[in-house]
């Protein structure tokens, strides 16, 4: 292969929330059983890569405009990827990322900035061997790429929804990479709305890698493996009848049981603070009284998910500002919605 020039590539990319978490994972950064998500519209990471032959490799990383820890993990990732991957040992690497959401708020960054990140190499390779994937094997391959970064961020790379692991009965479904799910959804799922509510900014006492890892020797591995798959079934279907009591019922049950696993672990922990349950009991005693088509998910943190659909917007801003804002720490909140996916940035 001749190197003859650097190389450049610009890549926007979402975080996702699950429906269906995924928790624990085997060698490779392969999940433990399958999950479902949908991508964001505003909470995106922006990547810029630049390449340039070297007699190796090295990685110079900058967010936004600052040195960032992350460079190590960005640094410790391509020496993995390069495994598999000579060419990336034949360039130096200077990366520029930012993001359009502040730290800490519940949202996934290391999501959106491995797709990004993901999307951008795989540019590149198109760029340095001159082989034109197709559009498919183009997303194909940076959801791999991502995964190997951040398993969520596999299904970063994909607008609406996406389905990541083995799921028996669902053709092309592989713990490899996810893939777009493109089932005949009632049509109102198309404008699905997620209000993350900031309970607690502070670092997280366990993280998610430690989490992961604890799932291995769960006393209740086998049973969640088959519930998550049931779950998801139900959740696939009930999403083309458009029966939102279920809908909500499935995917709230899905968020409790993440924290069920985690309270269970050995040794265990506990993510959810008080305010964290206030503002679901609130949640639940609003969709009572109101009748809306409302529900929570949580992510491995204190934050709550408010799901909610386009046409209830007004109401449910309302009821967010009048009743959970008080819940929240400074009263912050972000709102998001349903996203188109990926885009590739002009340099």
């Amino acid at each position: 292969m001749m190197m003859k020039k650097s190389y450049e590539a610009s890549w926007e990319c979402p975080s996702n929330i699950a429906l269906v978490k995924y928790w624990g994972k085997k060698p490779g950064q392969l999940p433990m059983n399958p999950s479902l998500s949908f991508s964001l519209k505003k909470a995106q990471t922006k990547t810029s890569v630049r390449i340039e032959p070297a007699s190796r490799r090295k990685v110079e990383f900058l967010f936004e405009g600052k040195t960032s820890f992350f460079t190590e993990r960005v640094e410790k990732y391509l020496a993995a990827m390069s495994l598999e991957h000579d060419w990336l040992n034949n360039y130096a690497f200077y990366i520029e990322s930012e993001n359009t959401f502040p730290h800490s708020t519940g949202i996934a960054s290391s999501a959106s900035a491995y797709g990004a990140l993901a999307l951008c190499l795989v540019d590149l390779k198109q760029q340095v061997t001159e082989k034109k994937f197709t559009t498919q094997q183009f997303f194909q391959k940076a959801s791999r790429w991502a995964r190997l970064g951040s398993g969520s961020a596999c299904r970063s790379v994909f607008s609406s929804f996406a389905l990541w692991g083995r799921l028996e009965g669902f053709p092309n479904s592989t713990d490899c990479n996810a893939i777009p799910v493109t089932e005949k959804f009632h049509p109102a799922y198309q404008s699905l709305r997620d209000a993350v509510l900031l309970v607690d900014s502070s670092k997280k006492q366990v993280s998610s890698s430690a989490g992961h890892e604890m799932m291995n020797e769960h006393d209740f591995k086998d049973v969640r493996i088959a519930q998550a798959n049931s779950h998801l079934r139900q959740l696939l279907e009930v999403m083309k009848t458009g029966d939102h009591q279920r809908f909500f019922q499935l995917i709230e049950k899905e968020a409790l049981s993440l924290h069920a696993l985690m309270m269970t672990s050995d040794p265990s922990f506990i993510l959810l603070q008080p305010n964290s349950l206030a503002v679901i009991a609130k949640i639940r005693a609003f969709r009572q009284q109101t009748g809306l088509a409302v529900g929570f998910t949580i992510d491995a943190g204190p934050n709550i998910h408010l799901i909610y659909f386009e046409q209830d917007k007004q109401m449910v801003h309302q009821f967010i500002e009048g009743e959970l804002l008080s819940l929240t720490e400074n009263g912050d909140w972000l709102d998001d919605c349903i996203g188109n996916g990926p885009r590739k940035l002009n340099g």
